[in-house]
């Protein structure tokens, strides 16, 4: 497949820059498509599931998400903790929101997979990591750092986790990837 940008016009460019961009897209067989899509240029970002392998519990995350309150999911949402990467490294980025989350201190993550959230109309890639985690790690408040950020913290038995996303008590895309992977490494015996 071939593809041909034929046009940008910037819509708005706040948090995000929102463009309307028209392509053309050559098939395999020799087929033109011309699309026109509305994309949302997100930066790069990164996530990090806490686990707690001795004690078979995750360390999530509660804070409002006005995308997703806006389209009816209840508030605040649970989720991993997450961050943009600021201009540093992936990894580099889940530790450091880690701290300022969660208040955990690692040495390291390990890189799990990368995945676009909505790949339709956002540019937006999270590269997914998971870190055990123990109580003596946590040696600072978290909560966050931003001016925006009112974030809880919540300690949840895996399987209860688990079974909060069959409820739809959690919604957020990133963090049932991550429950689900470390479900499908065997990261967290079952109790």
């Amino acid at each position: 497949m071939r593809v041909t940008i034929l046009d940008e016009k910037l819509l708005a460019n706040g948090r995000f820059r929102l463009t309307s961009t028209d392509v053309e897209l050559v098939a395999d067989d020799g087929v033109k498509h011309r699309l026109r899509h509305e994309v949302y240029h997100y930066k790069p970002a990164a996530a990090l599931l806490l686990y707690d392998p001795d004690r078979a519990c995750v360390l999530l995350v509660r804070q409002f998400r006005l995308g997703a309150y806006l389209a009816g999911a209840a508030q605040p949402l649970t989720e991993v903790c997450a961050g943009m990467l600021d201009d540093d490294a992936p990894e580099a980025c889940v530790i450091r929101e880690a701290f300022e989350e969660t208040g955990v201190v690692l040495s390291g993550a390990t890189h799990a997979f990368d995945a676009f959230m909505s790949p339709g109309g956002m540019t937006e890639k999270i590269a997914c990591f998971v870190a055990p985690y123990s109580p003596a790690d946590r040696k600072g408040a978290g909560g966050g750092v931003d001016a925006d950020e009112q974030i809880e913290i919540v300690e949840l038995a895996f399987d209860e986790a688990l079974a909060m996303i069959a409820r739809g008590e959690i919604c957020d895309a990133k963090t049932i990837a991550l429950l689900y992977y470390a479900k499908a490494q065997a990261l967290i015996p079952s109790r």
